[in-house]
């Protein structure tokens, strides 16, 4: 692979929301797996959740000029999933006290 080919697949719009995506899943990956368990990491990586997932809805699922039922039956799918889990993990951060180790 030349420097040419390299350069051309890095301006490619995909690439560049392929290595951002990358980029949130490390970030989130470390923010989840920090000894901070708190309800702020909690809204932190599921917000990073809804982006990451609105942009892999749009661009790589195609779905950004497909039917409105189509893509808002995908989208309300994401909202739902994501807040299900997270009112999930909050309310156990709330109200479960762990024990340390």
């Amino acid at each position: 692979m030349n420097i040419c080919t390299i350069s051309s697949y890095l301006n490619n719009k995909l690439c560049k929301i392929w290595l951002l995506l990358i980029a949130l899943t490390l970030l989130s990956a470390s923010v989840a797996e920090s000894d901070n368990v708190s309800v702020w990491a909690t809204v932190f990586v599921c917000s990073i959740v809804i982006i990451k997932g609105r942009w892999i809805i749009d661009h790589f699922m195609g779905l950004k000029t497909a039917s409105m039922i189509t893509r808002n039956l995908v989208l309300s799918y994401l909202y739902i999933m994501t807040a299900i889990v997270a009112i999930t993990l909050i309310y156990s951060q709330l109200f479960f006290v762990y024990p340390s180790s």
